[in-house]
């Protein structure tokens, strides 16, 4: 699925930025996945897991 990045994805990327120190491109990502009702987001950075406004599952713990 692609979103466009507006105004609500932008202002909650700037805050998941600011409050847990991610990079922008994170930030966005995570963003975008909150805005459109995500349950998880899916990743191989183990760094993401103290994002805690969703389920941070990481790929290798999986397998």
């Amino acid at each position: 699925m692609l979103i466009d990045i507006d105004t609500e994805v932008a202002e909650r990327a700037a805050w998941l930025r600011a409050n847990y120190r991610l990079r922008t491109p994170d930030a966005l990502q995570i963003s975008a996945a909150l805005t459109t009702g995500c349950q998880a987001f899916l990743t191989n950075d183990k760094e993401l897991r103290r994002v805690t406004e969703t389920r941070i599952l990481i790929v290798d713990e999986l397998l």
